[in-house]
């Protein structure tokens, strides 16, 4: 079903669970729609947790949605696939693969510069363009460490357009042969873990801008899906999108 905005269902559901990257923002400020979407939400006492593939924990995530200008009582709290796999975390010695410069929040983890010396790889981001799928391919070759990919997106929106994101990274590990846990969208344990937050009211729907992440892990996790063509979608066919959402709507607007 096509429609204009979310208004014309909001009165549906009982929560939401609403895609950052793509959705509520590009990476740089919030697209148009947001904040009218996010304070009608709010109006109608309908409890939204933010989602997101990124590999930092929870309060990074929560901090830049507010600095972007989200005031925080518009969200119930936000789920990131880094803190899911941080709260799971055994090892105490990783060869961390992310973006230089970045703080990803993985306290009392010790990040060793060689990968001998690690007892996981944890793949939080990705240096592309700077780093490109060649490099890492000559990073991982010959490894055998287990791998925990904490961002399951295959692209990422930057300034210089869209480039390979964590996913691609451990999908090439995959096969190399290398062996990688998935933690965030679609797999089940940040649906889990962002419907509890929100009290686990029904039903829920799961906004996004990816039909690979956000729809499939949706529909998996037993919810509604509304796909917003913006973000990793925007310019597609719809047609071509699989698997298609129960919902679709040009932008994110109310």
């Amino acid at each position: 079903m096509r429609i204009e905005g979310l208004g014309q269902i909001a009165s549906r559901f009982g929560g939401m669970l609403i895609d950052q990257f793509g959705v509520i923002h590009d990476g740089q400020a919030l697209y148009p729609g947001t904040l009218r979407v996010l304070s009608e939400l709010k109006s109608l006492g309908i409890p939204v947790a933010v989602m997101t593939n990124s590999g930092k924990r929870a309060e990074a995530n929560r901090k830049r949605l507010v600095k972007m200008g989200v005031p925080r009582d518009y969200f119930v709290d936000a789920v990131s696939s880094g803190e899911v796999a941080f709260a799971a975390m055994t090892a105490g010695k990783a060869f961390l693969i992310g973006k230089d410069g970045e703080d990803y929040g993985f306290d009392g983890i010790t990040f060793v510069s060689d990968p001998k010396d690690a007892e996981v790889i944890l793949i939080l981001g990705s240096n592309a363009p700077k780093t490109s799928l060649d490099d890492y391919r000559r990073m991982l070759s010959g490894l055998t460490l287990p791998a925990i990919c904490c961002n399951p997106d295959k692209l990422m929106l930057t300034p210089e357009g869209l480039m390979p994101a964590p996913g691609a990274i451990a999908a090439l590990y995959e096969e190399m042969g290398g062996k990688v846990t998935w933690i965030g969208k679609p797999y089940p344990g940040i649906y889990q873990k962002a419907a509890s937050l929100i009290g686990n009211p029904k039903p829920i729907l799961c906004i996004g801008d990816s039909a690979e992440h956000d729809i499939a892990g949706g529909r998996a996790a037993g919810f509604e899906t509304l796909l917003v063509l913006q973000g990793i979608s925007a310019g597609h066919d719809p047609a071509t999108l699989s698997p298609q959402p129960d919902y679709l709507m040009d932008r994110f607007q109310w």
